[in-house]
Order: structure tokens, then C-alpha cells, then sequence
């Protein structure tokens, strides 16, 4: 089963599109509506698959922690709720997507050391596993002891504790 599967069987009513029509500068777009009232996500068919997953897992953050018009998140006019619903957002989605034991399951599975192939397991673009690797550094800090591994995430590598 691929990763865009196990994702979208976490939320069963949920309707995902994918679609080549969105405008332009916009990736995705989660709305929840009359005509979808169980909540839809929209993502652009326009960039790649694996980028599409990352995405994908951060709108299904917006799904279930997220209420209200929240674009303005960023830029001159912030609004300080919108950017915290933004970050819980993100956190959900990564948590979904790359836990913690992924990283230990790429490990063991002899996947570590070579982020491409980490990436192509993971079924995700490489940013976003960058991204998610900076945002559990904001979380942990340096390391974090889980499930008797070590995991550094400054330089990148795992131990067995």
C-alpha cells in the first residue's frame, strides 16, 4: 500500500482531487463546505508525487486541527492564530508522515545514510524530509531518546541504544 493510501485511510469521509486546474502559486487547498461536508483536499497534479505527499499530510494537519480562514499566516499582516494553526498543522502532518519510528524503520531497514533512498522508501521529496528534520530539532532540540535508539538530528544518524 502506498504512503498517499495509508494517509487517506486515516480519515475515510475525507475526498481527495487531484488536479491540474488550481491557480497559479496555489498547491493545495483543504475546504469543508456544503458541497463537502466531511472536508476535501485539493492538490496540484502539476508538481511531483512525492512532493504531492508531503503536502498532502500537512493538509490532513488542516483537516484536523484547523478551523477558519487561516491564509494570512504570514507577511505584514500576521495573525498570530493563523501562524500557530499553521505550525500545528505542519507538526500533525509530519507526525503522520515521518514519525519518529520511520527514521528508526529506514535505519533498520539498511536505508540510512543515503537521503535519496530514504526519500524513495518514505515516498516523500526530500525537502520535506529536511523540513521535518528541522522542525523535530525545534521540538527536541539536538537528539531525542526514542524507543531504546538514540536520534541525532544534527549531524543526521541513529544509534541503538
Amino acid at each position: 500500500m502506498q504512503v498517499r493510501e495509508k494517509l487517506m485511510n486515516q480519515f475515510p469521509k475525507l475526498e481527495l482531487h487531484v488536479s491540474d486546474e488550481l491557480p497559479k502559486g496555489l498547491i493545495a487547498l483543504y475546504e469543508q463546505d456544503a458541497l463537502s461536508p466531511n472536508g476535501s483536499i485539493t492538490i496540484d497534479g502539476r508538481i511531483n508525487y512525492y512532493l504531492q505527499n508531503g503536502i498532502l499530510a500537512e493538509e490532513l494537519g488542516h483537516h484536523a486541527t484547523s478551523y477558519g480562514d487561516i491564509t494570512n499566516y504570514k507577511g505584514k499582516n500576521i495573525n498570530i492564530n493563523a501562524a500557530k494553526q499553521e505550525v500545528r498543522a505542519r507538526r500533525f502532518g509530519i507526525k503522520l508522515i515521518l514519525p519518529l519510528e520511520k527514521l528508526v524503520d529506514c535505519f533498520e531497514n539498511g536505508y540510512w545514510g543515503d537521503l535519496y533512498a530514504m526519500c524513495l522508501y518514505l515516498e516523500i521529496d526530500r525537502s520535506y524530509f529536511e523540513e521535518a528534520i528541522e522542525d523535530y530539532k525545534k521540538q527536541f532540540g539536538s537528539y531525542v531518546k526514542y524507543d531504546g535508539y538514540y536520534i541525532a538530528f544534527e549531524p543526521l544518524k541513529i544509534e541503538k541504544l
